[in-house]
């Protein structure tokens, strides 16, 4: 499927248009408080339902509700605006109406059609109006959906929405693109059309990151259609290690996902590049993105985060960084090019987690202070 997509600053003013295409006389809206009230004072929404009701990591049970509420207003379409929450939400709302039960849902039988979805992205980072993928819980542990009619059918790039995003906010969203960028370009699964995609990415995140940070309305639309190729780019790949490793050190430790993303990936990156076979790839990675030496990727990577004040906490305690690589989720190291003993995967964490100083630290604030420029 072919997805339809509007670009550019204020084109939610253009979304009557679109649901009309999309065949949506009544849609249910599935957003916060703030962006459901942004999207009532279109005129084409201003009487559809809304669904607020789910957690920041969506559970099956929110979208049984959601379901509930759709058949009960007599919905015939979703429009879902935010982040990476409320769109796994609508999808999995699509999933329930589509399955009829919770065992359909977990097995992926679907059936029929006529449910439109139109994503509205509120942050750039996730890319999840890109992808057919979901990630909601079930008494506490995690349920991936994946189904080709999950994909939103239709999407909005309106750069606009993302200017009250608070700073941090935009900065592990940015850093969540970027990762998702890297970890597609080097994938197992990597094909010449998701390496498109992922260079796409990666170059719009470099390119853009300080003047988005800075309020430039034009880096944030390239930002914005960064984040949706990096979807793209991982709706073909899967993610890899870091995107692994990541969901524990939120948990545990508390940095936000991209932020937790970023913090292993340099080292990762170093793994790759010590690896006989894995040293053209790294090559061919490091020349998409500007970099005459592969070794300078992890500097680059580090410098970015030093400059960010993004760094990582202090060193946890040995019990943890042990509990860290025991947790690793197994299917999604499979999908990294090279395979990680527990040890290495430990060694990860122990750097991600090592100040860097001294000479070390002044280079690679360089070499990203000097790219960025």
């Amino acid at each position: 499927m072919v997805q339809k997509v509007i670009r550019g600053r204020d084109s939610l003013g253009k979304i009557s248009g679109l649901t009309e295409k999309l065949g949506m006389k009544r849609p249910m809206i599935v957003a916060g408080a703030l962006l459901s009230q942004k999207l009532l004072r279109q005129e084409a929404l201003k009487d559809a339902p809304v669904f607020s009701g789910y957690h920041p990591n969506p559970d099956l049970a929110d979208a049984e509700a959601g379901a509930e509420l759709y058949r009960e207003k007599g919905c015939d379409g979703l429009i879902s605006a935010g982040g990476g929450s409320a769109m796994d939400t609508a999808k999995a709302v699509k999933a329930w109406l589509l399955g009829g039960s919770a065992e359909n849902v977990r097995a992926g039988r679907y059936a029929g059609e006529g449910i439109p979805h139109l994503a509205i992205p509120a942050t750039a980072g996730s890319g999840a109006e890109a992808t057919a993928n979901a990630v909601v819980y079930e008494n506490g542990q995690k349920l991936s959906l994946s189904h080709p009619s999950l994909l939103p059918e239709g999407v909005i790039l309106d750069a606009a929405l993302l200017d009250t995003l608070p700073v941090y906010h935009r900065k592990s969203c940015a850093l969540d693109a970027l990762a998702q960028g890297i970890e597609s370009y080097w994938s197992r699964a990597a094909t010449e059309d998701s390496r498109v995609h992922a260079y796409l990415a990666i170059l719009g995140v470099l390119d853009n990151l300080r003047a988005y940070l800075a309020g430039d309305p034009h880096a944030a639309d390239e930002m914005l259609e960064a984040s949706f190729q990096s979807g793209k780019a991982i709706f073909l790949t899967r993610t890899t290690a870091a995107h692994a490793m990541s969901y524990q050190i939120t948990k545990r430790i508390g940095p936000a996902h991209g932020h937790a993303c970023m913090l292993t990936l340099p080292a990762l990156w170093d793994l790759m590049c010590a690896e006989e076979e894995q040293k053209p790839l790294m090559r061919e990675l490091a020349s998409r993105m500007r970099l005459g030496d592969p070794a300078m990727g992890s500097r680059l990577l580090r410098g970015l985060l030093i400059d960010l004040e993004m760094e990582a906490p202090a060193m946890p305690p040995e019990e943890t960084l042990r509990e860290l690589a025991a947790s690793v989720n197994a299917e999604r190291l499979g999908n990294h090019p090279m395979a990680l003993s527990e040890k290495q995967i430990e060694w990860v964490y122990r750097r991600a987690f090592t100040p860097v100083t001294g000479p070390e630290r002044q280079a690679c604030l360089d070499i990203w202070r000097y790219y960025g420029a």
